[in-house]
């Protein structure tokens, strides 16, 4: 995303890769770029986090998983994190209980580290099973392809739930789909075996159950002997199936088993993951299971079951429990209420109680009309979130003291040490003055960073989820600024726009559905009419925020906003891209808007805009389905370029390929306006724009085939060449103008490069590995420091500019 002046975004990742070429001509020799020292920038938090788990030998040594890919890992609380990237993300952890260095993460292979963390190593598979590593679709997924005879499961993709032998240092489990995987050599060689339904969750222990392996799958409880490998099915009650979120450990005196399961009654309505839920309790291994009909958890008074979704339980005193709710209802009135939270018990369920209690409101998301969490010392999503409707999403529990766990919900990770009595962040450390600093665990989208042109400290982020966030001290510290901002549109600011002459005076674009251009957003045939959005201005400095759309409406979810600079200043021609809509453009300061889609197609998902030096105008269009008649089906627009050289008066469509297209970001030579850049997205499945159902459903599913990379146009866009891999998923490209014949460009491919010679070469940027990334900018006071911005991970930014 390119607009004006060099004004493009990006954000930087910690840890450093090796140096690859990835240009046409891959036998020429590869320059070194200088490693960098990153450093995160942020406020901190912002998204969702999962399966906290923690240290079998230390309460303050734990993990999180982030559903946008990256793990992370405390050793002093939450204080701090080392963030690991794995394409894909995490899907499993396990610390080793003979061992307190040895770990392990499953995603789509198993990892371990022997020193506590620092450095991992993939077991499984092994190297040699392995023909392939690809990336496909929408997100890029990653996958391997395994050879002939590989016990390797490639279909089921995920190592699901990991269990180290607290009996046998020698041992290890692990799952993928319905597959169970053992070893008696930590590692080195395994063994599976199938076991028909899909694995859930693992247990054992070193004592009664030392010479065997419990199996949780939605239907039966496996017992699994160590010795023999033979498996005893047991099934659950029919009342009690299916089951989910299964969790099992000892009593702290007597050292008897208690295994707990969650299950929504099938007689009532299931949404998703919302239903009526009850808790079913056993102990005596799973071979009966009883029902916990405790007036509070069924929730007798209101007579409606809540909505649980999680339950947790200290493995070695199993008689403290934490239950993650997602609705509890409550009588009102007429009428109900709407509770969010966790509950817990001391006793093995004879008595629950709430120790995290939010909402009361509709339960509506985005609507104050509740209470926030009266027991949490928390951080800036408190103040910004409070009082809605915030779903918690995940709750671990030590396994050595049942008072200290994790919650987690959309925006936060919170701790408790004292069982519940009072929690606090682990997310974002708050600052004296109001402001606040990451502590490492960024969870969420960026579009861009964006400098100030009249003080060099005062930087702002363009976020998904948590809107804007900017900063008075150089990028230390950081406060979030929506104020005037219509609720309905506050979810994702897109970017943002300083006036180079007019100090204080920003616009912003805004919009209430995050995640454009991903096919994913537009997939329903009604998603325009609950499209919302626009422009806002402000004159604060981007303090306060008032709409400035006349003649755009309140639908209008904008994605980029480019300013003329040769407008004159209080009277400026500006240009935003609505991506429900098209491109609209003001030309008295923002105030009033015109519709300017002379010559765009039907296809009017207008993305991002580009402004050469010389005027012209680019904007790049996405791949979204077609929805004929407002009802679903297979057709789909492919992506598109367009060219304006009368300021968006007329538009005329580019020959960039003669295939699909799905392009994205551009940039281009400050020197020369007519050498343009163009980053792409590869091939991508017709399921990433229609949903899977309807594929299957109306013929199948198929490889949509598109030239990913990045094209170059010599001569302002008349004809293109590609310079870069066509099969990476290039989200956009950044000229350098600081440095001439210097490119960078940022991927869903696990990797982000750089050019020295106008795009004829790449080098790998090193230390960057995370899965998703997508912009990288200059420092436009500092031009040796350069920013990553990612897709759910943040801001990330060092010295790799020099």
């Amino acid at each position: 995303m390119h607009f004006n002046t060099f004004t493009k975004q990006v954000f930087f990742f910690c840890v450093l890769a090796g140096v690859t070429g990835c240009g046409k001509d891959d036998k020429k020799e590869e320059k070194s770029i200088p490693e960098p020292t990153w450093e995160k920038i942020g406020p901190g938090g912002g998204g969702a986090t999962f399966i906290p788990t923690f240290s079998y030998h230390n309460p303050l040594d734990f993990l999180l998983r982030c559903d946008m890919t990256g793990s992370y890992h405390t050793k002093n609380g939450g204080e701090s994190y080392r963030q690991t990237n794995f394409p894909n993300g995490a899907a499993s952890f396990a610390y080793d209980p003979a061992d307190p260095q040895t770990i392990y993460i499953g995603s789509n292979y198993l990892s371990r580290s022997t020193d506590g963390g620092k450095t991992w190593t993939r077991i499984f598979p092994a190297k040699q099973d392995i023909v392939s590593e690809s990336y496909s679709g929408d997100h890029a997924s990653y996958s391997i392809g395994a050879r002939s005879g590989s016990l390797y499961e490639p279909a089921e993709e995920r190592i699901g739930n990991i269990r180290v032998d607290p009996a046998n240092p020698s041992g290890l489990f692990f799952s993928m789909g319905p597959f169970l995987f053992y070893s008696q050599d930590k590692g080195k060689t395994f063994a599976k075996k199938d076991v028909g339904q899909k694995i859930d969750y693992l247990y054992s222990n070193s004592a009664g159950l030392k010479d065997e392996l419990v199996i949780f799958t939605d239907s039966s409880v496996f017992v699994f002997n160590k010795s023999s490998a033979e498996l005893t099915a047991r099934r659950f009650p029919k009342e009690m199936s299916p089951a989910f979120s299964f969790t099992a450990g000892s009593e702290s005196k007597g050292g008897r088993e208690i295994f707990y399961a969650l299950h929504h009654d099938t007689t009532q309505e299931i949404n998703e993951e919302f239903g009526h839920s009850e808790v079913w309790m056993s102990e005596d291994r799973g071979i009966t299971w009883t029902h916990d009909v405790n007036e509070f958890i069924t929730n007798k008074k209101a007579g409606v079951k809540p909505s649980y979704s999680m339950i947790a339980c200290s493995e070695f005193n199993a008689r403290q429990v934490y239950l993650v709710t997602n609705r509890f209802e409550e009588k009102k009135g007429k009428g109900f209420i709407y509770w969010y939270g966790a509950l817990k018990t001391a006793d093995a369920g004879q008595k629950w109680e709430w120790v995290w209690k939010g909402g009361g409101g509709s339960g509506q998301y985005g609507v104050k009309d509740g209470i926030g969490v009266e027991n949490l010392k928390d951080a800036w999503a408190e103040k910004a979130f409070g009082g809605e409707y915030i779903r918690l999403m995940d709750v671990g529990v030590s396994p050595t003291d049942g008072n200290v766990a994790i919650v987690t919900d959309w925006y936060r990770s919170m701790k408790t040490v004292d069982g519940g009595k009072t929690w606090r962040e682990i997310y974002s450390e708050p600052q004296p003055d109001g402001t606040f600093k990451t502590r490492g665990l960024d969870v969420t989208t960026t579009y861009g960073v964006h400098f100030d042109p009249f003080d060099r400290n005062h930087i702002a982020i363009s976020y998904t989820d948590i809107g804007y966030h900017h900063s008075y001290d150089g990028g230390k510290t950081w406060a979030r600024s929506a104020e005037g901002v219509p609720a309905e549109w506050v979810n994702t600011c897109y970017w943002l726009e300083f006036d180079p002459k007019v100090k204080g005076k920003v616009w912003s674009v805004w919009s209430g559905m995050h995640d454009y251009p991903r096919g994913k957003m537009t997939r329903n045939p009604l998603w325009k009419q609950k499209a919302k959005g626009g422009v806002c201005v402000s004159s604060d400095g981007g303090k306060t925020w008032k709409p400035s759309n006349d003649g755009m409406g309140m639908d209008a979810p904008a994605t980029s906003i480019v300013m003329d600079p040769e407008s004159p200043a209080g009277n400026r021609t500006l240009y935003t891209s609505v991506y429900s809509k098209g491109v609209f453009k003001s030309t008295d300061d923002g105030k009033t808007w015109q519709l300017k889609n002379k010559g765009i197609g039907d296809n009017t998902c207008a993305f991002e805009l580009t402004r050469t030096g010389n005027g012209t105008l680019f904007l790049t269009v996405s791949a979204t389905p077609m929805h004929k008649d407002g009802k679903p089906g297979r057709e789909f627009y492919s992506g598109a370029v367009y060219r304006s050289t009368d300021g968006a008066e007329s538009w005329t469509k580019l020959n960039v390929s003669n295939s699909l297209l799905f392009p994205h970001g551009m940039d281009y030579d400050r020197k020369n306006p007519d050498r343009l850049y163009l980053a792409c997205w590869a091939d991508i499945d017709l399921s990433d724009l229609i949903g899977g159902g309807l594929a299957r459903s109306t013929g199948g599913n198929e490889k949509l085939k598109m030239p990913g990379g990045i094209f170059l146009s010599e001569d302002g866009g008349t004809t293109w060449k590609s310079i870069f891999d066509n099969k990476q998923y290039v989200y956009d490209v950044t000229v350098d103008p600081y440095h001439p014949g210097r490119l960078y460009c940022n991927t869903f491919n696990s990797a982000a490069y750089r050019s020295d010679d106008f795009g004829k070469t790449w080098n790998k940027i090193k230390g960057y590995d995370f899965h998703w990334g997508q912009r990288i900018t200059i420092n436009q006071h500092d031009p040796g420091e350069i920013f990553i911005n990612t897709f759910g991970s943040s801001v990330w930014r060092g010295r790799g500019g020099d």
